[in-house]
């Protein structure tokens, strides 16, 4: 599960979780600034997140990202979305080592 919007409340949002079932021990990843040269993620449980969210000051652009699968993210997660290399449904890569992959050509 993903929630945006709400590391600034982070504690209601935990106590949410817990409410509607996940236990303690639930994996969360806060990714802030996701894509950004200074991207951070900050990995915990239920448990443990609102104390290392409130240690680390992050307080807004950030993301939630609750379950087992975030358990097991390698630490330097890099979004390929704007690579230029990476290929999906609506862009094909651009694997030309003549252009610079600027968006401005």
């Amino acid at each position: 599960m993903l929630i945006f919007l709400s590391v600034g409340m982070m504690h209601k949002v935990v106590e949410e979780l817990r409410t509607g079932g996940y236990p303690e021990e639930t994996p969360v990843a806060i990714v802030e600034r996701a894509s950004w040269i200074s991207q951070k993620i900050v990995r915990g449980t239920l448990s443990t997140i609102c104390d290392l969210v409130a240690g680390e000051g992050i307080t807004k652009t950030a993301m939630i990202c609750v379950g087992a699968v975030f358990a097991d993210m390698p630490p330097k997660t890099v979004s390929k979305l704007y690579d230029k290399h990476f290929s999906h449904g609506t862009r094909k890569a651009n694997n030309d080592e003549r252009t610079s992959g600027s968006l401005h050509r």
